[in-house]
């Protein structure tokens, strides 16, 4: 299968970005989310301070940024086309555990009188387990230990006590585009702000940054390169930066790619920790059962682990609302599919991918969302999408319902399927192959 990993990665890095902005609005806030999905797509600079230690910003467009950063910075140090397209996907997963992590440490305070992480121990989780996540990721050139070690400060007193020398050259680079980043203002272009960055970046060199990553970024950080990572901007500088590469992948290694995506998505709520996995198997199933080609059926299950990459952007406070949502609530739910739609869309390749992901809450009768979409155009893929979310959800325990046995699944399919909302032959066909199934094997 062909595609272009970065593309993907640079289009789904503004959900990221909205989940660490959201992480660390909680922090300030004592547990409470104070962002909501609009304010974080409208707003320029999201400012706090994490601890009253440690001054984090985190804004939109951040993971390109660094990605963008980084390039600049390794081609200035002498890395090739292959290298410099690792980094910058390095860089945009550098926190690709973060949704993870957070689930852990919720279930760390009950055991621990409601005590989280440290900030060490935060960071030690992030990137062990984000290490462990990229490793099986189709990558051109070596990256073992990037993540792991892309918090580690040049005089060896980051978490894993790491100096400069044993630290691999990506994960320096990407070190120093993320703290300058989340450190200084990049959104503001003026004489003034560049001092300051070059003044942070000058002042920490040979402490946090070695000297020679910090000479780097000091060459190359023109008060022009503020322009460039501007918001209207800086699509275009990743595009044109590096040599444009759609390469040839194999179904494992995008299987492999659509279980990360899914696993970041999944990890946001405590109660759907496999739910876009779960959706990616079946459809994947389903896929097989209607003689999709090979090429189809693995971005097929691709769409759907991305199917739910929208709610990255929707608060934690309503995605694990223990009580019934408000109707203003419901409507931000109902947003998830539109947002999954807005970030998959203009990935070159991908339209049908987006199309097949964004349209499983569309009903033959209209009666969905967001489009409202009507049967005389949902195709096949779209209404199998729709009936492979609706069985997953209900197979899944939460906190307002069990987990419903296989034949009660049906049945409550078939009343939509009564009511015109979702396609009665697929229905049939899914209690076929589903009924024996032995799902454990994936």
């Amino acid at each position: 299968m062909r595609i272009n990993l970065n593309e993907i990665l640079y289009a789904v890095s503004f959900a990221f970005d909205a989940t660490e902005a959201e992480y660390y609005e909680r922090i300030r806030n004592n547990g409470i989310s104070t962002i909501g999905e609009t304010s974080i797509l409208r707003a320029d600079n999201v400012r706090f301070s994490y601890k009253d230690h440690r001054n984090v910003v985190v804004t939109v467009g951040h993971s390109k940024r660094i990605a963008a950063l980084s390039i600049l910075i390794g081609k200035e140090m002498g890395l090739d086309d292959k290298k410099l397209i690792d980094l910058a996907a390095f860089a945009v997963l550098h926190d690709n555990a973060l949704t993870e992590v957070i689930q852990e440490e919720n279930q760390y305070k009950i055991y621990n009188n409601g005590i989280g992480y440290s900030d060490e121990d935060y960071n030690i989780r992030c990137s062990t387990i984000g290490e462990k996540n990229t490793s099986l990721l189709p990558f051109r050139t070596n990256n073992r230990d990037v993540i792991l070690f892309h918090n580690e400060n040049a005089d060896g007193s980051g978490p894993f006590g790491r100096h400069y020398e044993n630290t691999p050259i990506k994960a320096q680079i990407i070190h120093l585009a993320n703290n300058v980043d989340t450190h200084c203002d990049l959104t503001t272009i003026s004489k003034e702000n560049h001092q300051e960055i070059c003044d942070y970046v000058r002042a920490n060199s040979g402490m946090l940054f070695s000297v020679d990553v910090s000479a780097a970024f000091l060459k190359i950080f023109k008060p022009k390169v503020l322009g460039l990572l501007s918001f209207a901007n800086i699509n275009s500088f990743l595009r044109s930066s590096i040599k444009r590469h759609d390469d040839e992948y194999s179904y494992s290694e995008v299987d492999n790619l659509a279980t990360l995506l899914a696993r970041i998505v999944d990890f946001k709520s405590h109660y759907t920790c496999r739910h876009s996995i779960g959706v990616a198997q079946k459809a994947k199933v389903m896929a097989e059962y209607y003689n999709f080609p090979d090429d189809k059926v693995s971005k097929y299950y691709l769409a759907g682990a991305l199917h739910d990459i929208g709610k990255l952007m929707v608060s934690i406070d309503i995605l694990d609302k223990p009580d019934r949502l408000s109707d203003q609530e419901f409507e931000k739910m109902k947003s998830h599919a539109y947002y999954t739609y807005s970030i998959l869309k203009d990935i070159k390749g991908m339209k049908d991918i987006a199309v097949w992901a964004s349209h499983h809450h569309e009903k033959l009768n209209g009666t969905g969302y967001p489009f409202h979409l009507t049967g005389d155009v949902l195709s096949h893929e779209e209404r199998l999408m729709t009936c492979c979310d609706i069985y997953q959800a209900l197979a899944e325990e939460r906190i307002y319902k069990e987990a419903y046995p296989h034949d009660k699944i049906i049945a409550i399919m078939n009343s939509c399927a009564e009511k015109n909302e979702i396609d009665a032959n697929i229905v049939r066909d899914i209690d076929k192959v589903f009924r024996d199934y032995d799902f454990s094997k994936f």
